[in-house]
């Protein structure tokens, strides 16, 4: 049976965006990363559906994940482009696409074209109004809530099912029974992704960047002040502990939570679905629009370009990604090995690390895994 698999993020408007969020590690990438080609032009289009179709395996499901900034800006038709390529080199294939959007721009036409052809929307949404607002704004400064749960109206009224992703910041963090309990009434299905970024040196700046390069095998080993919006370690834990105590109450059995249904994937199986949980990665590149391909979207800087899908197959770019991915756990700070919670965490993800190996986020990890693990010694 072959079923390798990539998890590729396509940037089909690369940083285009029609929000200005406070912590929004992608905003301005298309300036640094040097894309000047508006929407992915269609040879690029093309060539990435073939060339994904053509590196996995023949029996796994070829996932084509849509990300952005706001990928909607790229309009509906060039989403029926897409699918209609998939078709054209896919016939037989499993194939998925999945979208990550912040809902303000959905409208009947493109919920209609995503019910129709199968996608599967993650809505970017930060809890209830006023923790959405504090850094999720327009560009004028409005809070954008009202207008991503007019997106969320329209998701449901076309039957799309949709997944929330909760970027856990400074601010939402200290809440997490109020952000719980206002996504499940949306949702079944919840991510939440710690904010975490660090400010960029003064000659980091002077090259465009907003946030500082993360830590990894191109990185120097500057340490950087972390970003004032960024998640404490100790909330994290407080919120992701809280999140699971309220859901093995009221949930357990009916909704999903996504760090908790990979951690216990990890104990039942020793795999995670989860990237960031898994002992290795470099298997989750990032296609720009112009075609140039990153190790990871969080790694989208010049200093981890593989090479365009133009000039060599994405197959084989993705293959020369191998050494970033042996790096999560190469890297590891030595205290790591000593650690009870090295198997469900495996030092969590490579971007939010100091310079000596250690996640910037453990003692919430800890505190995470150490009420999972009680958790679920107390029975399913």
């Amino acid at each position: 049976m072959d079923d390798r698999s990539y998890a590729m993020l396509a940037k089909p408007v690369s940083s285009a965006c029609n929000l200005r969020c406070g912590y929004c590690y992608y905003l301005g990438k298309k300036s640094l990363l040097d894309v000047s080609c508006g929407i992915m032009p269609q040879e690029i289009l093309e060539a990435f559906v073939c060339q994904n179709l053509e590196m996995h395996g023949r029996d796994a499901v070829v996932e084509f994940a849509w990300h952005g900034g706001e990928p909607t800006l790229a309009g509906t038709d060039f989403f029926r482009e897409a699918v209609k390529l998939q078709k054209k080199y896919g016939k037989g294939r499993k194939i998925l696409n999945t979208l990550q959007t912040n809902a303000t721009l959905l409208t009947d036409e493109i919920c209609d074209f995503f019910s129709e052809n199968g996608f599967l929307i993650g809505v970017s949404i930060d809890g209830p109004e006023h923790l959405h607002n504090f850094y999720r704004k327009t560009e004028s400064g409005e809070g954008a809530f009202q207008k991503t749960m007019e997106g969320i109206g329209l998701l449901k009224k076309h039957g799309v099912p949709f997944n929330t992703l909760t970027a856990l910041n400074r601010e939402n963090a200290a809440h997490p029974v109020e952000v719980y309990s206002f996504l499940r009434e949306l949702t079944d299905h919840m991510q939440f992704l710690p904010v975490v970024e660090s400010e960029a040196s003064e000659y980091e700046i002077s090259t465009g960047q907003h946030f500082a390069v993360p830590q990894g095998i191109h990185s120097s080993k500057v340490r950087h002040v972390i970003a004032p919006f960024s998640v404490l370690p100790e909330q994290y834990g407080s919120f992701l502990a809280a999140v699971l105590k309220e859901w093995s109450r009221t949930d357990r059995g009916t909704k999903h939570v996504q760090i908790i249904d990979a951690a216990l994937s990890l104990m039942k199986t020793g795999h995670s679905p989860l990237c960031v949980h898994d002992a290795l990665c470099g298997h989750s590149g990032c296609v720009e629009a112009n075609g140039d391909v990153y190790s990871c979207d969080r790694y989208a800087f010049p200093e981890y370009l593989l090479g365009n899908i133009t000039q060599q197959p994405l197959g084989e770019l993705m293959e020369k990604n191998r050494q970033f991915g042996m790096h999560k756990t190469y890297g590891l700070a030595k205290e790591c090995y000593e650690c009870p919670y090295l198997k469900l965490c495996f030092g969590g993800c490579p971007k939010d690390r100091t310079a000596d190996g250690k996640n910037i986020l453990c003692e919430g990890y800890r505190a995470f895994f150490a009420e999972l693990q009680k958790t679920f010694r107390e029975g399913p």
